[in-house]
Formats: structure tokens, C-alpha cells, sequence
């Protein structure tokens, strides 16, 4: 009797394969969404963060209705404490009702934006056209800001 050493048949394995490309795109997508979510927990959006620009050409203004804007105090209209609602009228009364004066709206590099937007649209609400922004002289070097 002769013994015939067979052997086994191979068989063929398979390789276990996971496709993670579906996690991995869910994954991101959480990551993207609490990332952006996150910017908006936890502070009050009252507007965005402006600072006004300086100018180097900047030059004082004379004989034109000055509106100075600070931050914590009233309208000041040609150095008068004026109500923000009651801008147009005060503006009445120092033109003598020309719409043609000049206005020249003076901010302070830290009032917020939400200021300056409420006196200019106090100014174009009483039918004044010639509008300006002035900017404070940006300081020399060495010199402190005023």
C-alpha cells in the first residue's frame, strides 16, 4: 500500500477589510460643526470688533458743525452735549436749516461701531448730504496720544 501524501488544498483566506473612508468623513464633519459652534458659545455677539483708522494727513476742522463721538459720553455737537435723538433738530437750529453745511462726525478710535452708525443716521435722517469722517493725527514717534 502506498501512501500518497496529499496535500490539503489551499484555501483561499480573506483578508478582513474595514472601509473607514464613510467614519472618517462623519468624523470630520462633527469636528467642523463643533468647531464653529464653538465660536459662538459662551460671548454675546454685540457686533464686531472696529477700530477707527488714523490718518497721517489728518488736519484740524474750523467753521463747519462738528459731531465729536466718545466712548461712555453723550453727542457732543460743536462742544454741546446733544441727545443722539436729538441731533437733526440741534443741527436745525446751529445751520439755520442749510442742509448745504458741512458736518464733519469726529470718533473716537473706541466708541463702538453702533454709535457712530446712530449719529450718521441721525445726520442723514434730517436731510444732510455733505457728511465727513475725520481721524485724529496718528502720534509721531515718541510723542503720547492725546
Amino acid at each position: 500500500m502506498s501512501q500518497e501524501f496529499v496535500l490539503p488544498r489551499r484555501r483561499r483566506r480573506i483578508r478582513p477589510y474595514l472601509d473607514l473612508t464613510a467614519m472618517i468623513d462623519t468624523v470630520f464633519n462633527l469636528l467642523i460643526f463643533f468647531a464653529v459652534a464653538s465660536t459662538l458659545v459662551g460671548k454675546p455677539h454685540t457686533g464686531m470688533d472696529l477700530r477707527l483708522p488714523k490718518a497721517a494727513t489728518a488736519v484740524p476742522v474750523k467753521d463747519r458743525v462738528v459731531i465729536a463721538l466718545k466712548p461712555g459720553q453723550p453727542v457732543q455737537l460743536n462742544g454741546s452735549p446733544v441727545a443722539t435723538e436729538e441731533i437733526g433738530a440741534a443741527l436745525n437750529r446751529l445751520t439755520g436749516g442749510d442742509l448745504e453745511a458741512q458736518i464733519v462726525v469726529m470718533p473716537d478710535e473706541t466708541v463702538p461701531y453702533s454709535d457712530l452708525v446712530g449719529a450718521l443716521d441721525q445726520v442723514r435722517l434730517a436731510d444732510y448730504h455733505r457728511i465727513a469722517l475725520a481721524a485724529s493725527p496718528k502720534p509721531k514717534p515718541g510723542q503720547r496720544r492725546q
